[in-house]
């Protein structure tokens, strides 16, 4: 579930954007709420951000149900956009609308080629039952990964929302790390441990980097778990992708 929610929050982030300016092109000045003078438009981000992840994040059955689902919510908002901005006519209507039909256009193709490999049937085979430790044995560095990039997430957020101007940058650039550089690759990590490592390695980095610019503590503090989250999926060994939910 954890992972499912993490993955709803990845898949929705831009969805979201593009909702809330298919709120303002088509109220404009009417909708308060997104006034710049007010600040609530960001509350309102966060709000639907996390809504959408949740309700994405509770669709059965699979994985794979939740990349499909997000992605489609994605493109049905980008059009929803090029929508609003024809019937509102404003600037440059039709050049942006082209652009974000060239956007929405691969989403639609890997979202009907996204697809759980079906289960394969056997015949004239006795069932065989994993033991029950086999059947309930958890990867616990998986899970620390997760909890390390959860804490990463807050932490960026908090810096980025209630530090000083240096700190603010720094925080927006960790939130950046965390969700597209840490997040894709831990989503992947079952089947591609050793990639997932390297893009680890690159956030550790980053965060050394980050944590001699600014000399923020919670930076450097971050560097030694996500160093640790780095070994554990270098060791982790890779599931068999044909027995996966990943399509060939």
């Amino acid at each position: 579930m954890f992972e499912r929610s993490m993955i709803g929050l990845h898949v929705t982030f831009a969805a979201v954007f593009a909702l809330l300016a298919c709120a303002a092109i088509w109220w404009g000045v009417d909708f308060e709420l997104l006034s710049a003078r007010n600040g609530h438009a960001a509350w309102w981000f966060l709000g639907i951000w996390l809504l959408l992840s949740l309700a994405i994040a509770f669709i059965p059955p699979s994985i794979v149900t939740v990349w499909r689902t997000g992605l489609f919510f994605c493109m049905a908002v980008l059009v929803l956009v090029v929508i609003a901005g024809i019937r509102q006519n404003s600037p440059l209507a039709m050049d942006m609308a082209v652009a974000l039909m060239v956007i929405a256009a691969p989403i639609m193709f890997v979202t009907q080629k996204l697809r759980a490999q079906p289960a394969k049937s056997v015949r004239n085979t006795a069932p065989v039952l994993a033991p029950p430790m086999a059947r309930q044995k958890i990867n616990w560095s998986r899970r620390l990964c997760w909890c390390v990039l959860a804490l990463c997430m807050l932490e960026a957020f908090r810096l980025g929302q209630v530090s000083s101007n240096l700190l603010k940058g720094v925080g927006s650039a960790g939130m950046l790390l965390s969700f597209f550089v840490m997040l894709p690759a831990l989503s992947v990590s079952t089947w591609f441990p050793r990639i997932a490592s390297a893009c680890w390695f690159l956030a550790a980095a980053l965060l050394i980097a980050m944590a001699w610019y600014s000399s923020s503590i919670s930076s450097a503090l971050g560097v030694a778990p996500v160093v640790i989250c780095v070994v554990l999926l270098w060791r982790t060994k890779p599931q068999d992708i044909s027995k996966s939910e990943l399509p060939q």
